[in-house]
């Protein structure tokens, strides 16, 4: 075989896939035609498009229907509503400003007590890589 021959086609498998591929693309999109095609207009039976009357009810019984909806709507609206948490309870009173620096002084002064006994790494908290076993 020289340069400017043809190649050999017989062991090709791009041909071979061609071969297969053609036929069954052709074979979906008839079916798929097929059924696109016999999709209705999109209009509705009138006979079935309504719904079947409801019986006449006097404006008394109306009022007394709502009246109980209503009740059983206001408790449920009492109660827990679709994606809130529980309440959190409310906070202790609140500390006047000289408490809470006299508790800030103390915590202060009890954290320098034991960085000198070195109870600290690093001058920091018990919680430090150099403290981790």
């Amino acid at each position: 075989m020289d340069a400017f021959s043809r190649p050999d086609r017989t062991h090709d498998p791009l041909r071979a896939a061609r071969i297969v591929m053609l036929p069954a693309g052709i074979a979906l999109m008839l079916a798929l035609a097929g059924a696109a095609f016999a999709q209705g207009t999109g209009e509705a039976d009138p006979a079935q498009a309504k719904a079947r009357p409801s019986p006449t009810t006097t404006p008394t019984e109306r009022a007394t229907a709502r009246k109980e909806r209503q009740a059983e709507g206001s408790q449920a609206a009492r109660g827990p509503q679709m994606g809130e948490a529980e309440r959190r309870p409310t906070t202790g009173p609140r500390m006047s400003s000289a408490e809470r620096k006299a508790a800030d002084e103390k915590r202060r002064a009890a954290n320098r007590a034991a960085n000198k006994r070195g109870e600290f790494a690093r001058g920091g908290n018990s919680d430090a890589p150099e403290r981790r076993p």
